[in-house]
């Protein structure tokens, strides 16, 4: 295995996770077999046997449960992910809610919850990676570690994501020849990347052009998450985005939710609530009684990964809706309750036409940016179900565009993750768009014209009259990044320090979603992304200017640039006078 590395992809979702990993040798790189790891620890053999885990921990008096071990009956934290991101709305809100009040003990920040989890991964995937290569081979290769994140995720979220990757212990103390910086890329990016793959030599892979346009259409257990690509070249296929993303809580497991509903209304509430334990809007996120589960599972596995649109049903009641006599009315006979085919695309209804409904707003920002869609690519759990598909499938259509649902769909984003550390040089995107506006507050020379009374001041150093609460915006919403730019925007930071004090500054990297961005800093839609605390002792002095402040007194200026790369992540460093200078920590929180 001389001249061989490790390429791992770990794909932490919301509802659930999956890992892929892959040995390669540098010089032959192409369809290398990319693995998924399969055997998760389940209290159920089937469900352990599945592509990805359910993202849920759970603290128990006998010790930490994750995923598939954890009894149905106990609290477990899930939805996490959403937190990072303070995403404490729809599902997430309730989950949240629900677990404050339980007597779990002292809730952790999300990002421990997240570690704890995270930990049982690592020391699962290790398991694996013994197995497969034995227990000392495989830590003498090179590793390169790829992490994904939402599209839509902010740039706080995906510092934390990174805080809890690192504290799980997927770090050079475990991993020796991990390859530092650990790669990041975007769930759809890394989706993408894995479609293309399946479909190269295809007859599909035929058909696409240059100028193409397709949507990336991520349907998982909680959230549905799109964004829009056109073909830059072919052979190899180059992609470049052609829309900022969007996304919703319209996932899988709302059917689920809808399911339960659905049970109150037919059995009546004073059966439902035998097997629930309290009505359908009552139930808890967290956990369910022995009964409520088994019926959601059965229902799950039974009912609604394998509907078509077309099917009847029948699942058999717990203990003592079994006993039942046969009510026509309730559909019960023999003990078994009957779901129609009517019944179940009810359950699938609110999930439909959310996703209709972003899908539309993709087509639209296409349109604006002059690409034509004629594809949309479906992965994520929620494309597997043949009615899901069906339904997107003949809405796409009706618009002239093809719905394509690639092998391996469920675990599409963590293939992509390990497909795209296998890329070396060789780039599958040539550009990305900005999710949002970036910029920094600043002041101006003051202008009756131009600015506030209220954001006037006088300058300490110069006793000139200056306009506060200014913005510089540094990079638009929309803006294109080009994947090859070492940097995406510089900022000027002059910086006056006394003769003798400490060289240090901070700057503030600020941001707005909104389409149009203001130009005061103090809008209520301008946030604060990160500081950077900026120590420029080891500026030489040939690169300061010696001043005379207006009451006599000495005072230094260095003109800094802070250098701004916005791949995946964010990165900055320093330069005056077009060389490196200094030390920049950036903090988030």
């Amino acid at each position: 295995m001389k001249d061989s590395r490790l390429v791992i992809g770990l794909d932490y979702g919301t509802t659930y996770t999956g890992v892929s990993f892959c040995e390669v040798s540098d010089s032959s790189s192409d369809r290398q077999h990319i693995e998924i790891v399969h055997d998760w620890p389940s209290r159920h053999g089937k469900i352990g046997t599945k592509e990805k885990v359910p993202s849920e921990v759970a603290y128990l008096k006998e010790g930490l449960r994750w995923g598939s071990d954890i009894p149905p009956h106990e609290k477990r934290h899930m939805w996490t992910k959403l937190e990072l991101d303070n995403r404490g709305d729809g599902e997430a809100a309730k989950i949240i809610g629900e677990l404050s009040s339980s007597p779990l003990g002292p809730r952790k920040p999300p990002v421990e919850i997240i570690a704890d989890f995270l930990a049982q991964i690592k020391t699962h995937l290790i398991k694996n990676l013994d197995d497969k290569y034995g227990k000392e081979l495989w830590r003498t290769l090179s590793i390169t570690l790829v992490i994904t994140v939402p599209a839509v995720w902010s740039d706080v979220a995906k510092y934390r994501t990174m805080q809890a990757v690192e504290k799980a212990g997927f770090n050079k103390l475990e991993f020796p020849q991990l390859s530092m910086p650990v790669l990041v890329t975007t769930e759809p990016e890394a989706a993408a990347i894995h479609t293309i793959s399946t479909l190269r030599g295809t007859a599909q892979d035929t058909k696409l052009s240059v100028g193409d346009g397709f949507i990336v259409c991520d349907m998982g257990g909680g959230t549905v998450d799109l964004i829009a690509y056109r073909v830059s070249s072919l052979q190899p296929t180059v992609i470049e985005e052609a829309t900022v993303g969007s996304g919703a809580q319209c996932g899988g497991s709302f059917v689920d939710r809808a399911f339960l509903q659905w049970l109150e209304r037919r059995l009546g509430t004073e059966d439902f609530i035998k097997i629930a334990g309290c009505r359908s809007e009552e139930i808890p996120r967290t956990s369910l009684t022995k009964k409520a589960a088994k019926l959601l599972q059965d229902f799950t596995m039974e009912v609604k990964t394998g509907f078509s649109g077309t099917q009847t049903n029948y699942l058999l009641l717990p203990n003592p809706l079994s006993a039942i006599d046969d009510d026509e009315k309730r559909g019960i006979s023999d003990g078994e309750l009957t779901i129609t085919a009517e019944d179940t695309r009810s359950m699938f209804e609110k999930c439909i036409f959310h996703t209709y409904e972003l899908i539309q707003e993709q087509l639209q920002r296409a349109r604006k940016s002059e690409v034509e869609i004629k594809y949309v690519f479906l992965v994520g759990g929620f494309s597997e179900s043949p009615y899901m598909f069906a339904k997107i499938k003949s809405f796409v259509e009706m618009r002239d565009i093809k719905a394509i649902r690639p092998s391996y769909a469920w675990s599409a984003v963590a293939r992509g993750a390990a497909a795209k550390g296998l890329e070396g040089g060789n780039n599958a995107i040539l550009k990305r768009k900005s999710r949002r506006h970036y910029g920094t507050d600043c002041t101006e020379k003051f202008s009756r014209r131009t600015h506030k009374k209220v954001d006037m001041y006088c300058d300490k150093y110069t006793g000139e009259k200056r306009a506060e609460n200014q913005m510089e915006w540094l990079i638009e919403k929309g803006q294109d990044l080009h994947a090859s730019e070492a940097t995406h925007a510089a900022a000027e930071i002059l910086s006056t320090f006394w003769v003798g004090e400490e060289r240090t500054t901070h700057w503030d990297l600020l941001s707005c979603d909104a389409d149009v961005a203001p130009q005061r800093s103090v809008e209520e839609s301008i946030y604060q992304v990160a500081t950077l605390i900026v120590d420029l002792s080891d500026v030489p002095e040939e690169d300061t200017e010696l001043e005379t402040s207006a009451s006599g007194r000495k005072y230094h200026t260095i003109n800094s640039v802070v250098n701004i790369s916005l791949q995946s992540t964010l990165d900055f460093f320093i330069t005056v006078n077009g060389k490196k200078y200094g030390s920049l920590t950036a903090r988030y929180e």
